[in-house]
């Protein structure tokens, strides 16, 4: 992706999720969605989608989303949420996905990001003595 497309996606990043007012968690522009998107084979369906809306930035403003203000391309999005419904829906369902992968937001919602059990997992022995009905019973299934 090239700068002009990566300042719309990280512009829409902020939108979606935009940081905690205390700091604690981050916005989605700091959870590495790019390199989210290129490990899904994404990119191409973004840069697609990123185009559309840079379309729709000519044709409604005559100028490129880069030279919008922050107002106006909060407008030009609330108005593609609908146009581009299913681009929107799909991009929100990555970037929450991407977003609770991310070890930072994962130990600020405290959740371990570890190995359910790293140090193993001992199970009680086992009495195999209870299997015995079911080996006696032999075959009760078709051939």
């Amino acid at each position: 992706m090239d700068k002009q497309e990566t300042y719309i996606l990280n512009s829409i990043l902020k939108m979606i999720i935009p940081p905690s007012e205390d700091g604690e968690m981050p916005c989605a522009t700091d959870v590495d969605f790019v390199s989210y998107l290129s490990n899904e084979d994404l990119t191409s369906w973004m840069v697609d989608g990123l185009a559309k809306i840079e379309n729709e930035s000519n044709e409604l403003y005559g100028c490129r989303y880069t030279k919008l203000q922050e107002f106006e391309q909060k407008k030009l999005i609330d108005i593609l949420r609908t146009k581009l419904k299913i681009f929107f829906i799909e991009l929100t369902t990555h970037v929450i996905n991407c977003y609770y992968q991310n070890d930072r937001v994962l130990k600020n919602i405290g959740i371990e990001h570890s190995p359910p059990f790293p140090a193993g997992f001992l199970l009680e022995e086992w009495d195999f003595n209870l299997l015995e009905p079911v080996f006696e019973r032999g075959k009760i299934y078709r051939v």
